[in-house]
């Protein structure tokens, strides 16, 4: 999923890089070396994990959406660089044109100036409105180029696309689908052609930007409901990690109902690190879902998850977002709730929680 919010990054850049470097100039040698204390607990919850292998991860959405300031967009910025090490990015064009959009949004370099690691995604497919069709999942592609993944110009067009965008920034990641298995799971015939093209981009991004790790992203939701997990095997030796999305609260009611194997059950079939892209639960009354349910849910899945091999857990939002221009603005737009703090800036319990989790030791 992705959402069109409070990208307002040039200023922010400036405004947030003077502050931090006029921070680190004042830092004497005695705050620098002094010593590390044992972190205070933030939540009555004990942890099931004493350690975490993981990077955290938040997307940045700013109190009081839609009508949110400048100065919320900043604070959520700051905020998010403290309490997460890395931030998906998702912009408009996901597909071909990302390229020169991250060039004049800056987000790459408004993100890294709060420390944070960006994830981005290139797709190839989306859904939009096709005349006489509704909604349709079909490859994305420019005006002028052959919307087909075993079209020679759109082949082209999108590894070149892959290339820049690693050649100019240099990602720590980069994904080049996201849930890709609902697409092929409509349009099976266009597999062989996607993992030849995932090949050349692959190859080609690593010649440019050797260190970015690049991997394909599936909504393990439906990896369980069709039992595609064949589909993960034969990205297993083509990826440098293996993307999921999560949102078990669309098909259990709470979170002690997932069954103790619902994640573990993929060292069966992979044995590459895991990112985990987007989870969370919902904390919507009217969907008979509530933030105490939310905040059980992060310590479930810290106990389903124990001694995985996990490279990144995004949580979605920081704050709750109206979504736009997305399919889950109209089936699901409550998948907006799924955020550590309210549309007002007040936190719900699984807040601290996660303050809790960002405190553990990193372990790698």
């Amino acid at each position: 999923m992705k959402i069109k919010t409070f990208h307002l990054i040039v200023a922010l850049l400036i405004m947030s890089a003077a502050v931090m470097f006029a921070g680190c100039s004042g830092q004497d040698s005695e705050s620098q070396t002094q010593s590390v204390s044992t972190p205070e607990k933030h939540s009555n919850v004990i942890l099931p994990i004493e350690q975490r292998p993981f990077y955290l991860g938040l997307v940045p959405t700013p109190v009081n959406a839609p009508d949110s300031t400048f100065d919320d967009v900043v604070k959520a910025y700051e905020e998010t660089g403290e309490i997460a090490e890395i931030q998906m990015v998702w912009v408009e064009p996901i597909g071909i044109g990302q390229y020169e959009k991250l060039k004049q949004n800056r987000v790459i370099t408004a993100l890294r100036v709060y420390g944070l690691k960006p994830v981005v995604t290139l797709q190839f497919a989306n859904i939009k409105e096709v005349p006489g069709e509704g909604l349709k999942y079909a490859i994305d592609a420019p005006s002028g180029i052959n919307a087909d993944l075993s079209d020679p110009e759109f082949r082209t067009s999108w590894v070149e696309e892959a290339t820049n965008i690693a050649r100019e920034f240099n990602p720590e990641y980069l994904s080049l689908g996201n849930e890709i298995n609902d697409y092929f799971y409509l349009h099976p015939e266009d597999l062989e052609d996607y993992i030849s093209l995932y090949d050349e981009a692959y190859a080609e991004i690593k010649k440019v930007s050797p260190e970015t790790k690049v991997f394909v992203v599936f909504s393990y939701t439906h990896i369980v409901d069709n039992n595609q997990f064949d589909m993960l095997e034969q990205f297993n030796d083509r990826a440098d990690l293996i993307g999921l999305t999560t949102y078990p609260w669309k098909y259990f009611d709470t979170p002690a109902d997932i069954p103790d194997d619902y994640y573990s059950r993929l060292d069966q079939h992979i044995d590459k690190p895991i990112a985990f892209t987007e989870i969370g639960w919902i904390s919507s009354e009217s969907k008979g879902s509530s933030d105490a349910e939310q905040a059980d849910y992060l310590v479930r899945f810290l106990e389903l998850t124990g001694g995985m091999d996990i490279e990144m857990v995004n949580w979605l939002f920081l704050h709750e977002t109206v979504l736009e221009g997305t399919v889950a603005s109209v089936s699901e737009p409550e998948t907006g709730t799924i955020s550590l703090k309210n549309k007002d800036g007040s936190k719900k319990p699984v807040y601290d929680i996660w303050l809790d989790v960002k405190d553990l030791d990193i372990v790698r």
